[in-house]
Order: structure tokens, then C-alpha cells, then sequence
């Protein structure tokens, strides 16, 4: 469920800022298309019935490619489309009508609405819980937006026994959001492309920070109480969640509360699904306020200012290249700040992250490296390699001062065929949260799709 959200401001912000963006060699088109991705869709056709059905359920990678793949070719076509004598008008007309797209776009199938929703579905999915995507009817101007047909039975035996998963239920939306911004900075960066993603990630940053520092406040009793009074007695008809972060922040502090504790709903028939901020604890309250003000760290990186790239030195050998982004994520167990670093020479791609997993009162830290694209035969063959290591909170407790080291190891290889290239990957894990890796215990994954690459 969400409130519903007025950007018309961002779309004015977003597209002043953009006039700061550079002209890149390239307005390169990267689309991807994740055909198999296991073990995700064994639980997939468990949940739906069937494998074709299971596609109806996508994991959180196959979301992010898709929904990136609609921003990804309209703005790559707003470019094509868009060519005045002015680089000045140029960059303005693109991302004017870059805006106006994102803004549409945000109630429609594979728009951010879409992602931040089938992210909370993949984390259902994975424990065989099936649901409905209202953003898959497009609906315009409605205040509330639901995944709904989620059965209180199936809720229950999430939060007494997968409480983990049930708190990363509850955020995995405003993890979709972040993921595919990261996402698209890489490609920004790495493909050296020069799409108009700046407003998609103005509007995408702003929605998550104004919701999460809005959930805590008095408004949203008077939202929930509306919204249980429209629900009805209806079962089916209700969100899984409500505010996403009220529910996260009472499972957090309250974790071994029983789901049914909740209460009868204000109907007579079912739970009470939904948590008013006036229902949270004042150290809840608290503590969401204080992650609502370090959400704020998200606009720290010159991708957002219309700086992907930026030049670092050149030698004989060719040119240097940087840029950095700062991001809060709020995870099972607290939240992860951290930094990414892009790095460019002029014969390997790399990107690195510094992690800082804090809990409530601990915290923890990880590292992260990869290497993009590193070209063998003949430049046909590319190979990505990544890897992470951490200590987090011993089983992903909001409580605990004790680590729990673990690790994450993948590697990916394309094969290019003219502009198509299929592409194999297997990624291995041990317990730990990663975004966009829906499994938090151990894991082993194989991705098998096709990509395209344009100019």
C-alpha cells in the first residue's frame, strides 16, 4: 500500500539538473532478457502450478532486467528521436520528455511502481506464496496501490516461521528501487552510454526517501484506518503489508510477536494486517525517524547530478575514469551503508563497495569487488567476475553484538553473435543478505538469458 505521490517538483528538479550532463561517444542500447534463473523458479512453479505460470511470478533479477529494459529503450529512443543543433536543447528536450515517460510509466507494467512491488512478490514467492501486482491494471490516480490476494493463513506461517524473510518482505520494495538505480549507473557507466536516466533517478530516490520518512508519521493512522475501512471484510481484497516500513520497524523491534497477535480486523473477519505508527513502541518510532533522515545519504553521487563519468588522468595508454555513489538500505536486520566505486582504465572495467551493516545497537562490515566485461577471443567472449565477504549480524538479528562471517562468489560469461549475446552465470552464497539475491540462507544460482547490445 502506498500514498500516493506528488513529483511534480522532482520532474522540475530532475530535468535542471540534467543540462549538467556530458555528451558520451556512445547513446548505447543494453537490453537483457533472463530466460531460466533456478533454483527461484522451481519455487515459482511450486507457488503458480506450472512453469509457464511461474513466469507470472519473476525473480527479482528477472524483474530488474525487465523493468530496466523499458527505461533502457525509451530513453535510448528519446535519444535517437531528439536531435537539435543545441547540445544545450538536446539535453534538455530528452530529459523533459524522459520525465515526462518515468512519471507515466510509474503506474504501468515494468515501471518503478511495477519493480517495487514484484520485489515484495519474489521475497513471497520464494516461500511459495502466491499474490496479485495491482500495478499490472494500471491504476492511474488511485491513492492506494496493493499487492493483494495473500491469504492471512500464508502470512502466519512467514512471521512465526521465517521471520527473516518476513522482515525483508516488508523493505524488498525500497531494495528493488535502489538496485535498479545501481544497476542503471553501472550500465551508465561501464557501456559508457548516455541515456536520460536522471529523472528516473530523482523520482526513484525521492519516492523512497518521502515515504520512509513519512510512514512514521500521524498521517498515516488516518490512511490505514481508511484504507481497512475500504478493504472490507474481503480478505482478498487487502495489501499483505500496509506501510511497508511501520510493519518492518514493529518486526524488528518485536520479532518473536505472533502474527495473529495482531488482532481481529476493524471488519470482524481476518487479522489486522496493518501497523498505525501509533501502534509502534517510541524507540520503533524513533529508530524509523533516524533511518528516514540517513535515506537521505542516497543523493550523495555525481550520477544523480549528471556526472556518471568522470574523467580521472590520462597517459599514453589511454584515459582513467570515476565516480562513486553512497546508498542506505534498510535490510533484516537494520540497515547497509555503503559505498561504490566505479574505476575505469583503458583495459579493465572494475567496481568495488565498501559495507557497513549496522544493527541496533553493532555494527558490521563487508567488502565488495568485480571485474566487468574483461573481453577474451577476439572481444566475442566477455567475462564478469564478483565477489563479497562480510560479517553480519549472527542470524540476521536486529539484537545481536555477535558476527557471522560469510561471503558471496559469482561469475558470468556472454558470448557475442553480432548484437546478440546469450550469457550464462552462476552466483554462490553463504547465509547473509546481498540486494537483489532473494535468498538469505546458502545458495547456489545459475542464470542462463540473452542480452543485446546497440548503438
Amino acid at each position: 500500500m502506498k500514498q500516493k505521490i506528488i513529483i511534480y517538483l522532482i520532474f522540475f528538479l530532475a530535468t535542471s539538473i540534467s543540462f549538467a550532463q556530458k555528451v558520451s561517444d556512445t547513446t548505447g542500447l543494453y537490453l537483457e532478457f533472463p530466460i531460466i534463473d533456478l533454483p527461484y523458479q522451481i519455487h515459482a512453479v511450486k507457488t503458480t502450478g506450472n512453469f509457464f505460470s511461474g513466469y507470472a511470478n519473476p525473480s527479482m533479477n528477472q524483474v530488474l532486467a525487465m523493468s530496466n529494459n523499458l527505461y533502457g529503450s525509451a530513453h535510448w529512443g528519446i535519444n535517437k528521436l531528439v536531435r537539435t543543433e543545441s547540445e544545450f536543447n538536446n539535453i534538455l528536450y530528452r530529459n523533459l520528455i524522459a520525465a515526462g515517460f518515468d512519471l507515466f510509466t510509474f503506474y504501468t507494467p515494468l515501471g518503478l511502481g511495477w519493480l517495487h512491488e514484484e520485489y515484495h512478490r519474489a521475497v513471497m514467492t520464494r516461500r511459495e506464496i502466491n499474490s496479485f501486482n495491482d500495478m499490472n491494471s494500471f491504476p492511474f490516480g488511485k491513492s492506494l496501490v496493493y499487492v493483494r490476494k495473500v491469504k492471512d493463513e500464508d502470512l502466519i506461517m512467514l512471521s512465526d516461521h521465517y521471520k527473516q524473510d518476513f522482515r525483508r518482505l516488508m523493505i524488498a520494495g525500497n531494495e528493488g528501487q535502489l538496485h535498479q538505480i545501481q544497476t542503471l549507473q553501472k550500465n551508465d557507466f561501464y557501456l559508457n552510454q548516455d541515456l536520460p536516466h536522471i529523472p528516473l533517478y530523482w523520482m526513484s530516490t525521492m519516492t523512497n526517501i518521502g515515504y520512509l520518512n513519512q510512514s512514521g508519521s500521524d498521517v498515516f493512522n488516518k490512511i490505514i484506518d481508511e484504507a481497512n475501512e475500504k478493504d472490507g471484510a474481503d480478505i482478498s481484497k487487502r495489501d499483505f503489508t500496509g506501510a511497508d516500513f511501520t510493519t518492518w520497524v514493529d518486526a524488528l523491534f518485536f520479532p518473536d510477536k505472533p502474527y495473529a497477535d495482531r488482532g481481529l480486523h476493524p471488519s470482524g473477519v481476518g487479522i489486522n494486517r496493518y501497523i498505525k505508527p501509533s501502534q509502534l513502541s517510541s524507540e520503533a518510532r524513533s529508530y524509523l525517524k533516524k533511518q528516514g533522515n540517513l535515506h537521505w545519504l542516497n543523493l550523495l553521487s555525481p550520477h544523480l547530478f549528471g556526472f556518471p563519468k568522470i574523467k580521472l588522468k590520462s597517459t599514453e595508454n589511454g584515459h582513467y575514469y570515476g565516480s562513486f555513489a553512497v546508498r542506505h538500505l534498510l535490510t533484516p536486520f537494520g540497515n547497509d551503508i555503503n559505498l561504490d566505486i566505479f574505476y575505469q582504465t583503458p583495459k579493465n572495467k572494475f567496481f568495488f563497495a565498501l559495507h557497513n551493516y549496522n544493527n541496533l545497537n553493532s555494527s558490521f562490515f563487508g567488502l565488495e569487488g568485480a571485474i566487468i566485461d574483461k573481453p577474451f577471443l577476439s572481444n566475442k567472449l566477455l567475462v564478469s567476475g564478483r565477489s563479497m565477504v562480510w560479517t553480519q549480524p549472527k542470524n540476521q538479528s536486529f539484537f545481536t553484538n555477535q558476527a557471522s562471517f560469510g561471503g558471496m562468489l559469482s561469475i558470468r560469461g556472454s558470448y557475442a553473435l553480432g548484437c546478440w549475446s546469450p550469457y550464462i552465470a552462476l552466483e554462490g552464497k553463504t547465509r547473509g543478505w546481498v540486494m537483489g539475491n532473494v535468498f538469505l540462507e546458502e545458495n547456489l544460482s545459475l542464470n542462463m538469458g540473452i542480452s543485446l547490445r546497440m548503438q
